[in-house]
């Protein structure tokens, strides 16, 4: 193995210098955020996921009651009240309620399955919310007809911020 002089500094090329090696490893450190970065930028808006969530039909607004405070001071526990009005009777009745938080590392939070015997479609749940962020309830209704209502939340303190 030869090695030769380097013309610049008048002394013999061993390889890599350090500005090399920095280089690389800068280089490196970005093609590993790059994933990270683009999955960030593709995450769905709230109506894509409410339109997965409802294949893709229109929900309406009204009948249903999304009870969540507007502002919370700790994300790691947020209580949740969801009421669709519904005589919940074999004929009209409620089948599910959906919950999606739209900046969660998981928006789909909860599905209530629900029937007749329920009595009421009322369900209350604590959530983890990861920021500040829009949330909204979304309810089948035995008819095929969704029905939907959002609500803005401010969270102090965040929860889920190690991703899950």
């Amino acid at each position: 193995m030869s090695s030769a002089i380097s013309p610049r500094s008048g002394r013999r090329d061993q390889g890599p210098d350090r500005r090399c090696l920095v280089t690389g490893a800068a280089v490196g450190l970005v093609a590993a955020a790059l994933p990270r970065l683009a999955a960030a930028e593709v995450a769905p808006d709230l109506a894509e996921l409410v339109a997965r969530v409802t294949e893709g039909a229109a929900p309406e607004r009204g009948r249903i009651t999304l009870d969540i405070p507007p502002l919370v001071e700790n994300g790691n526990s947020v209580d949740t009240r969801i009421r669709v009005e519904s005589p919940m009777t074999e004929a009209d009745h409620v089948r599910w309620i959906h919950l999606i938080a739209e900046k969660n590392p998981f928006p789909d939070m909860a599905r209530f399955i629900l029937s007749p015997r329920a009595g009421r479609a009322e369900v209350a749940t604590t959530l983890r919310l990861a920021q500040s962020q829009k949330v909204a309830a979304v309810a089948a209704l035995s008819d095929g007809r969704f029905v939907m209502a959002d609500a803005n939340v401010v969270v102090t303190l965040s929860a889920c911020i190690d991703g899950g």
